[in-house]
C-alpha cells in the first residue's frame, strides 16, 4: 500500500480554494474512498470520505470552506498611538492560520486513518477578478498591501490614515519626510520601530498627521507642509504620500476598512455627507369618542380631542450619503475593495461606528467614459434606537 499527499503550496488566500490531493494504490478498490480530516490548533474540525476521481483515480479535496470560518476579525485599534506601527494581526486566525490536513482510505469495511498528513498556512486576502491564482501573497513581501495609489492620497494633518505592510525585517526604521509648495523636502526624521521578533510581517500602521507628529522627535508636520511620506529605509522602496488637504466647509467622514489584503485602509469622504433617518411606526386604533351621560364626547374641557390611533411603538435606524471628491481611475479601481468588506468603521466626533454598505452594485468609473465624477455611496449606521413605548 503507498499513498501520496499534495497540499496547497505558497502564500495562498483561505478565501480561494485550497485543494488538497491524494493518491493510493488501492484507489481502484470498488468501494474505495479517501478520509479527510481536517485539524486546527489540535482540534477536528471535519472528517470527509471522497470517492476517487473516475480518470484519474485521485481524490480531491477543498478545505477552504471548513478553515475560513475560522478567521476572526477583531484586531481594529485605531487609538493604539504613540508608535507608526498601531497593531499586528495575528497569524493564528487573524491575517492567517495554519491547519493540518491528514489524509487516510476506508475499504472492504476497514477504515485507516491518518497514513499522510501536511500543514498548510493561508492567509485572509481575496483573490483578485484577473490573475486568479497567479497573484499570491508572496508577491507583497516588503510592501504596503495596498491596491490604492500610493502617491496621491489626501488628507487633513488630524486625519488618522490606515494602510498595512508586509515587513520582512526586524528592527525597521520609519522613514518621514515633508516637502514645501515648491515639492522641496524641508525636513525627514527617522524613527525605529523595534519589530517583536514573532515571524509575524504584518503591521498594521497609523501614518496621519497626528499619529506621525506624536513619534517624531525633531520636527513636527504643520500646515507649513504640502505632502508628506512615510517609507521605510533598506528593503523596502515604497514609500507613501499623503498630501496636506485643508479644512473646507464640509465635516470629511473616514471609513476605515478591511482591504483585499485583509489589512485597514482608510476612505474619506470629504464633500457633503447627508444623514437621514428611517422610521418605523406602530400603531393601533381606538374609538375617537367617549361616553359621558347623556352625551357622547370628542374632547374634553380643556379643548383637548380624543385620539384615533396611538403610536405605542418605534424603530429608528440611520443612514448616511457620502460623496469622495472626483477619484481617478486608479482610485475608482481600488474603491471596490470598500464595497466588498467585511468590516468597515465611520470615524465621526472620534468614535468609530460599524456600519454597512447599502449599495449592491459598482462601476468602475474612467475619466475617459464619463469624466471627472464624484463617489457615491450609502451607508447604514447600525446603530438601531427605539422610541416611546406607549
Amino acid at each position: 500500500m503507498a499513498i501520496n499527499f499534495v497540499s496547497p503550496s505558497g502564500e495562498v488566500s483561505i478565501q480561494d480554494d485550497l485543494w488538497h490531493v491524494a493518491s493510493s494504490s488501492n484507489s481502484g478498490q470498488t468501494d474505495f474512498k479517501f478520509v479527510f480530516d481536517v485539524y486546527y490548533k489540535g482540534q477536528q474540525l471535519v472528517r470527509t470520505k471522497v470517492f476517487p476521481d473516475p480518470l484519474s483515480g485521485k481524490g480531491y479535496f477543498n478545505a477552504s470552506q471548513v478553515v475560513r470560518n475560522e478567521i476572526t476579525f477583531n484586531y481594529f485599534k485605531p487609538l493604539q498611538g504613540d508608535n507608526i506601527c498601531i497593531s499586528q494581526p495575528s497569524t493564528s486566525g487573524q491575517i492567517g492560520l495554519t491547519y493540518q490536513v491528514s489524509v487516510g482510505e476506508d475499504f472492504s469495511g476497514i477504515t485507516t486513518l491518518n497514513l499522510a498528513s501536511g500543514n498548510t498556512t493561508a492567509y485572509n486576502y481575496i483573490p483578485p477578478v484577473f490573475n486568479r491564482r497567479k497573484l499570491k501573497l508572496d508577491n507583497w513581501n516588503n510592501r504596503f498591501l495596498s491596491n490604492r495609489p500610493l502617491k496621491s492620497l489626501k488628507h487633513n494633518l488630524t486625519d488618522r490614515v490606515l494602510i498595512g505592510v508586509k515587513s520582512l525585517v526586524n528592527g525597521r526604521y520609519f522613514n518621514v519626510r515633508a516637502y514645501n509648495d515648491s515639492n522641496n523636502m524641508i525636513w525627514q526624521e527617522s524613527y525605529l520601530y523595534n519589530q517583536t521578533p514573532t515571524g509575524n510581517p504584518f503591521l498594521q500602521l497609523d501614518v496621519g498627521g497626528t499619529n506621525i507628529n506624536n513619534v517624531l522627535f525633531s520636527y513636527q508636520l504643520t500646515n507649513d507642509v504640502n505632502y508628506w511620506e512615510v517609507g521605510f529605509d533598506n528593503t523596502i522602496t515604497e514609500y507613501v504620500r499623503i498630501y496636506n488637504e485643508c479644512n473646507n466647509k464640509y465635516t470629511p467622514i473616514l471609513l476605515h476598512f478591511i482591504n483585499a489584503f485583509g489589512m485597514f485602509e482608510t476612505a474619506r469622504f470629504q464633500l457633503v455627507n447627508k444623514l437621514s433617518m428611517d422610521l418605523e411606526r406602530k400603531t393601533y386604533a381606538k374609538r375617537d369618542y367617549s361616553f359621558n351621560g347623556n352625551s357622547v364626547d370628542y374632547y374634553d374641557a380643556n379643548n383637548v380631542y380624543n385620539e384615533s390611533s396611538i403610536n405605542y411603538g418605534s424603530k429608528i435606524d440611520w443612514k448616511y450619503h457620502l460623496t469622495m471628491n472626483y477619484p481617478s481611475d486608479a482610485e475608482y479601481q481600488w474603491l471596490n475593495e470598500l464595497i466588498i468588506s467585511p468590516q468597515i468603521f465611520a470615524e465621526i466626533d472620534g468614535a468609530f461606528y460599524p456600519v454597512s454598505i447599502i449599495n449592491t452594485n459598482y462601476e468602475y468609473s474612467k475619466n475617459v467614459n464619463n469624466g471627472l465624477r464624484a463617489f457615491e455611496i450609502d451607508i447604514a449606521m447600525n446603530q438601531t434606537r427605539y422610541g416611546y413605548r406607549r
